[in-house]
């Protein structure tokens, strides 16, 4: 009987295992995104989804492809396939709070990604810290230009991160802007973080302003890029300060030619993997040690937030090319 107990003690304790274990396999993670259109979210899909398939985790994407009611409607179908953890990152960050609700009542775990959701009842937040985004794109361009005429380029109006990246360069400009010294002749923001809105933003902001601009605060790379066409067009290419930010190739590549000033790079495999940890951790209902805490208006977020870098010129080999965001060949060819 001893022998035989002991058997059934082994064959449950293997039985426990096994149950762990295909738990942890059978975990599933459903991820929606602003929009995949953009070079950024397919690196960030990709290293999440291989990140959290190593931790035994199933993961099933979605684009929104810019528009806020498709978002609503591919996280509602996500729900209906069980998912056990919702990882979001919005196109409108002010109008998730009835969906994640419906999340929420289902015991589906919410991880905000990159950008934090308004009035939502959110677990966790992941994203750089984006004040100091703001901060680093505005000092290096006051470097360049410490005087004269300023045209603030801000992102979505509906993306808040686009809100925190000018809380952040207001810091470093407000004082030059009450001195005297910087003078803003134009400030507009860009819907949906589009190169072509940005173009013809800054098209009309060359006319108003008689071509008397000295340099562009552009929030990231892609708007950015439609400055300098505009710029590129009126032989101002290279002579303007502009800002950009994440590491775009393309961005890399204007850094070189000289007609972009700066980027910051967000360096998205720390954040896709911390993003994919921290999603599997709320599936199996770990215990995560948060860096900050974020109000999103409804509650204090726990939050973990990584440290962005600047790129110029000097620095392009240390940073994306020594992190293997962007190859040699690839940069310099």
């Amino acid at each position: 009987m001893k022998l035989k107990s002991k058997l059934l003690a082994v064959a449950a304790a293997t039985l426990m295992v096994f149950s762990h274990s295909a738990l942890a396999k059978d975990l599933k993670i459903g991820m929606s995104i602003d929009d995949l259109r953009l070079e950024r979210w397919q690196k960030d899909r990709d290293i999440f989804v291989n990140k959290a398939e190593a931790l035994g985790a199933k993961v099933f994407v979605q684009s929104a492809n810019g528009d806020a009611t498709a978002q609503i409607s591919q996280i509602e179908n996500m729900l209906n396939k069980d998912i056990d953890v919702l990882v979001i990152i919005p196109f409108n960050g002010e109008v998730l709070s009835n969906v994640i609700s419906e999340a929420k009542k289902e015991g589906v775990k919410v991880l905000a990604y990159d950008r934090l959701i308004n009035n939502a009842d959110l677990d966790f937040y992941v994203s750089f810290d984006n004040e100091k985004v703001g901060e680093l794109q505005a000092q290096s361009i006051v470097e360049q230009k410490p005087e004269g005429n300023y045209f603030l380029m801000g992102g979505s109006p509906v993306d808040n991160n686009a809100k925190l990246f000018r809380k952040g360069q207001m810091k470093v400009l407000q004082p030059l802007i009450d001195s005297g010294k910087i003078k803003v002749v134009g400030d507009q923001w860009v819907d949906s973080w589009l190169a072509e809105k940005a173009l013809q933003i800054m098209e009309n902001a060359l006319t108003a302003n008689k071509n008397n601009i000295d340099a562009v605060v552009a929030s990231n790379d892609a708007t950015a890029g439609g400055a300098i066409q505009a710029l590129s067009a009126q032989g101002l290419s290279g002579k303007v300060a502009i800002s950009g930010q994440d590491a775009d190739l393309a961005a890399i590549k204007r850094i070189i030619e000289g007609t972009q000033t700066m980027t910051v790079y967000k360096p998205i495999t720390n954040l896709a993997d911390k993003a994919a940890e921290i999603a599997v951790a709320l599936g199996k209902e770990d215990k995560l040690e948060p860096n900050a805490q974020l109000n999103n208006g409804l509650k204090e977020v726990p939050s973990f937030l990584l440290e962005p870098v600047v790129v110029t010129k000097d620095n392009i080999d240390e940073t994306v090319i020594k992190d293997g965001f962007h190859t040699k060949d690839a940069v310099y060819k």
